[in-house]
């Protein structure tokens, strides 16, 4: 069975958690009898790669294109690649290889097979970012939609899907991950945050209750800011700064930049705890990746991680800066023993919920369904 990801990035670019999920997801596939398509561009490679030509890679057939959908080459190259596929599954609701991929195979092949992961595009919040573009976008795909199936990561998604495309189907899978090997590591009593400088993170916010919280006060604790901020955000950053230097913490906080593969692993190893406070996260990766590490997690009601306390893996609170306190105080507080137990459940539910290789049968279920067959 051939299926197709027209893709706007792709491992090994790390400009966002898809990338890796996507390439375990398409290992997975491949491994299982399935003939993955990826046709993508480079950005995001920073390392040496074999691009303008199709690769045949452990995920299937890769190709990078340098430049990106504004080319005919580009084009001409996603329309053959969706004349030939048994189903589209695409990625993004906004992507311009999403949005041309989806817009050919309406006109050209109505009869195909598509599947679409929203990637938390249709929150609310999400909806506030350019929504001049979005709108408009949103209603064409009302019109043409016709049986798109759509992925949800979570149940908060799926209600969100519902909300705009209530006639269509709705499959719910988590995403999945390859895990990276579990370092053995001496713990610090030091917090994370790891992902984008982005205003719906609500970094202000985790700030801010750092500044409540007398245990983190107290302790030789600090909290490390892992990510890179867009352009379009530099003045959330300043803002940031300017906050840290307010509430006095210039010395218990420290920006770390963009970290990858082992530097990353490490530094999730080394952390007490995570902290993901977002306003809304449709999945959130970095909860998987720290997990993986036997770091627990602080979580926002945000986000869709409520097994964290169904497995006792962290805590799932109100994003409000005295929540937050409260947890980072609870947290910091736990005696070693407690605080094992924690890390010990946190390898558990990753073992448990969220490894490709024993979770990939859901979505092969999902294609065979979708192209009838046993």
């Amino acid at each position: 069975m051939k299926v197709f990801f027209p893709l706007g990035a792709f491992y090994p670019s790390q400009i966002g958690g898809p990338c890796n999920t996507l390439y375990w997801h398409c290992v997975a596939l491949k491994n299982n009898g399935f003939k993955p398509t990826i046709s993508t561009t480079t950005i995001g490679i920073t390392n040496e790669i074999s691009a303008e030509k199709w690769l045949e890679l452990d995920c299937g057939y890769v190709f990078y294109a340098k430049k990106g959908i504004s080319t005919l080459t580009t084009r001409k190259r996603l329309s053959r690649e969706v004349s030939k596929t048994d189903i589209l599954h695409l990625n993004s609701l906004f992507s311009p290889f999403s949005i041309y991929s989806f817009l050919y195979c309406s006109l050209f092949y109505r009869n195909k097979k598509i599947i679409w992961s929203v990637r938390g595009e249709l929150n609310k919040n999400a909806l506030k970012f350019s929504s001049w573009k979005k709108k408009p976008l949103l209603s064409l795909y009302k019109l043409l939609n016709r049986d798109v199936i759509y992925h949800s990561t979570s149940s908060e998604e799926t209600k969100g899907i519902q909300k705009i495309f209530p006639k269509n189907k709705i499959v719910e899978v988590p995403n999945l991950i390859a895990p990276s090997e579990r370092l053995t590591t001496t713990d610090s009593k030091n917090l994370l945050y790891v992902g984008r400088i982005h205003p719906i993170k609500s970094l202000d916010k985790i700030i801010r209750a750092l500044a409540l919280s007398e245990t983190f006060l107290e302790s030789n604790s600090k909290f490390l800011i892992v990510g890179r901020q867009e352009k379009r955000h530099n003045t959330y950053k300043k803002e940031l700064v300017s906050l840290i230097n307010k509430l006095n913490l210039q010395n218990k906080i420290v920006f770390k930049g963009h970290l990858e593969g082992i530097e990353k692993e490490k530094i999730y190893a080394e952390s007490f705890a995570l902290i993901l406070a977002s306003e809304t996260e449709n999945f959130g990766n970095v909860v998987v990746e720290s997990l993986n590490q036997g770091t627990p997690v602080i979580a926002s009601k945000g986000t869709p991680w409520k097994i964290l306390e169904d497995y006792d893996a962290g805590l799932y609170v109100s994003n409000a800066p005295s929540e937050l306190a409260k947890a980072i105080d609870s947290l910091l507080s736990l005696n070693l023993k407690r605080y094992q137990q924690m890390k010990t459940n946190s390898y558990k539910l990753i073992d448990e919920k969220f490894k490709i290789d024993s979770q990939i049968h859901k979505w092969i279920s999902i294609y065979k369904k979708l192209l009838n067959e046993n």
